[in-house]
Order: C-alpha cells, then structure tokens, then sequence
C-alpha cells in the first residue's frame, strides 16, 4: 500500500509543477536563471549608444522615475505570472512571494547593469561617477525585467 500512495504523490508533484505550474519556493535556480535574463536583457541596451546619451542628460526626478517604473513592472510581473498561480494563498502570503523576488531581480539588475558597465570601460566615458550612476540605473530597467521575465515566464 505505501508504494501506491508514493506512486499517488509523485503524480501529485508532477501534476503541480507541469500542468497546474504551482510556483516553487525561490531558489538558487531562481537567481541563476535570473541572472542569465538580466545579463541577456541589459546586454542588448548596454551598447547602445543612445541609452549611454540619454543616461547621461537624466536629472534627479527622471531616475526616481525611472527606478520606481522598474518596482511597479517588476511588482506586476511577480503577480500576474507568478503569484496568481499559488493555489493556496493562505499559506503563502504575496508579501512574502513578493518582498523574495522584487528584492533579488532589482539587485540582480544593479549587479548585471554595473558588471557590464565596468566591463566595457563605460565609466572611462561617462566621466564621472553620477553620469556612471545614471548608466547603472537606466540599464538596470531593462535588466530587472530580463530577470523577472527569464525566471517566471521560464518557469510558469
């Protein structure tokens, strides 16, 4: 009789994960493939020359502006793709699904945008390291939503 309840559980598992696709706990896998998506979406913006003129004419109000876009997508994203799959929402709080995420995306990004920046020798042009801030933050919006978009998209 055990092994039939076994054989039951496993279905269970593998009805959740590939039909239902009941989001998992975040993980190390998570962030990798999260980090793959940031490197792969802030690396088509980085080079483009336009992004690295337009970075530098930001002011104050258009990077708050900019960062808070980036919490609001993210925020949707982890909703909408992620947290409206949870069947069971008692147990698992959105701030908790969230506050996991949106953390670890956005620091993803930071981290991704500021590698490929040094990396390239960006900040020998950006002349400064408030025109180097402005680039880390104009690339890390298309970075964070690689990264939400390559975790939960890739898995969901």
């Amino acid at each position: 009789m055990a092994k039939i309840d076994q054989v039951a559980e496993h279905v269970k598992i593998l009805r959740e994960r590939l039909v239902e696709k009941v989001p998992g706990h975040f993980g190390i896998k998570h962030i990798i493939t999260a980090f793959f998506g940031a490197l792969f979406f802030g690396f088509s913006f980085m080079l483009s020359s336009l992004l690295f003129q337009i970075s530098l004419a930001l002011t104050q109000k258009d990077l708050i502006l900019i960062t808070a876009a980036t919490w609001l997508i993210l925020s949707a994203e982890i909703y909408f793709v992620g947290y409206t799959r949870v069947p069971d929402t008692k147990t698992r709080p959105f701030g908790q699904f969230w506050a996991k995420r949106i953390l670890t995306y956005y620091f993803i990004a930071l981290f991704v945008s500021f590698m490929l920046i040094t990396l390239y020798g960006l900040p020998r042009f950006a002349a400064g390291t408030e025109n180097v801030f402005k680039l880390v933050i104009a690339i890390s919006f298309p970075a964070a939503v690689g990264a939400a978009v390559s975790d939960l998209l890739g898995k969901y």
